[in-house]
């Protein structure tokens, strides 16, 4: 059918004698620190440019205590939270007295007049 070689036969197994000994080690040794279970204090990244960026655009940038906290502000969400509470219950209490009652509808057909042509 086709002269195509068999796909196994291209295949190069890389034997064991190419492999460098302290290469294995040292690959070893990344994998254990990498994979280590006691990590070091990372360095807080997030809080560094944010200083930087304040302080390149002069304060323009993060220059607010909300953006740069560690925590959300959940009193500021709380209060404000409640004062858009009161004011849609303030408007409901209003409004809907005014709103009125429904009147009744005559749902009789009524003649049509027609106008003779002159």
């Amino acid at each position: 059918m086709t002269d195509l070689p068999d796909s196994t036969q291209n295949v190069a197994q890389p034997a064991e004698a190419e492999i460098d000994p302290g290469e294995v080690a040292r690959l070893q040794r990344l994998l254990r620190g990498a994979l280590d279970a006691e990590r070091g204090e990372s360095p807080d990244v997030l809080r560094g440019v944010q200083r930087k960026l304040r302080e390149r655009s002069g304060g323009k940038f993060y220059a607010n205590g909300w953006s740069t906290t560690r925590y959300a502000p959940i009193s500021v969400y709380f209060v404000t939270s409640l004062l858009m509470l009161t004011f849609v219950a303030f408007i409901y209490f209003v409004i809907h007295p005014l709103s009125g009652t429904p009147k009744m509808v005559r749902s009789v057909p009524v003649p049509i007049q027609v106008l003779p042509r002159h």
